[in-house]
């Protein structure tokens, strides 16, 4: 076999290795997709002003075939009155409607009364083997899912969990419990009555829906409403996105592979045609 021919070869290699590096950063983007974190914070006037500072995230997750994982957290200060208490989320989906979507389970790894644990791994959809304390919501009307008549802040967002009615038609679906129990709180700061008497969900709650589309695009998921209280004109606070961060240097491995793709090209491109004698 002559250099020439050996050189030819060595560039075809190139060529295909730097192609299937390429491949597999452009895999590697697609599956960090898969999870979406959103979170706000915001203030209650009822508890404190400006100082009393809500805050909450949501982790989406689609990484199960067919099924979408939310991870709803409070991550503010201790609840001091009611509106301070978690109790709902609300989102859009840019996608086609989520039809077939359903809440197949709704999980509490803590549940506390005043300051005490009481629960663990509690069911929130049958609690007490009876009562469904969140719910879920959704709809196709171009208005969302609206709430009480004279509501200030109606729902416009088309998919929603909480564990209160909020007002919101029973033709929807939501069918959360009573007032804020079984809410999320992350512990009581100087509580008044009603919130030391409560049952809540500490820190978390983990929600699992079924029926998730092929196709579905978890980086369409917009409008995120954090939901407080049991009215919707208590507070709520949405997730704005940031500005788009300033362009990047290409991470490493894909600088390699473009490499290697560009110096396989030009060996090959510098090849004469191969003469047999």
């Amino acid at each position: 076999m002559s250099q020439l021919y050996s050189q030819k070869i060595v560039g075809y290699v190139a060529c295909c290795i730097s192609a299937l590096a390429v491949v597999t950063v452009s895999q590697m983007s697609k599956a960090d997709a898969a999870l979406m974190t959103f979170s706000a914070t915001g203030t209650n006037a009822a508890s404190g002003g400006t100082s009393a500072t809500l805050a909450a995230k949501a982790v989406f997750d689609d990484s199960i075939a067919g099924k979408l994982t939310l991870t709803l957290t409070n991550t503010g200060p201790g609840a001091s009155v009611p509106s301070d208490v978690l109790t709902g989320i609300f989102w859009d989906y840019g996608g086609s409607a989520l039809t077939s979507l359903t809440l197949s389970s709704a999980k509490a790894p803590t549940v506390i009364t005043n300051n005490k644990t009481t629960g663990s791994n509690i069911d929130l959809t049958k609690v007490g083997g009876t009562e469904v304390e969140w719910g879920f919501a959704k709809t196709t009307a171009s208005s969302g899912l609206g709430g009480a008549s004279g509501v200030l802040k109606p729902v416009t967002q088309h998919y929603g969990i909480g564990t209160a009615g909020f007002g919101i038609s029973p033709g929807f679906g939501l069918s959360g419990g009573q007032q804020f129990n079984y809410g999320i709180i992350t512990g009581y700061d100087s509580s008044n009555p009603a919130v030391n008497g409560g049952t809540f969900v500490k820190n978390s709650a983990t929600f699992v829906f079924s029926g998730l589309p092929t196709g579905f695009d978890s980086t369409k998921i917009q409008n995120v409403r954090f939901q407080y209280g049991t009215s919707l004109d208590e507070p709520s606070t949405y997730y704005i996105a940031p500005p788009p961060p300033p362009k990047k240097v290409p991470e490493p491995t894909a600088t390699v592979a473009l490499g290697l793709f560009a110096v396989g090209v030009l060996r090959v491109a510098k090849k004469k045609p191969l003469v047999l004698a």
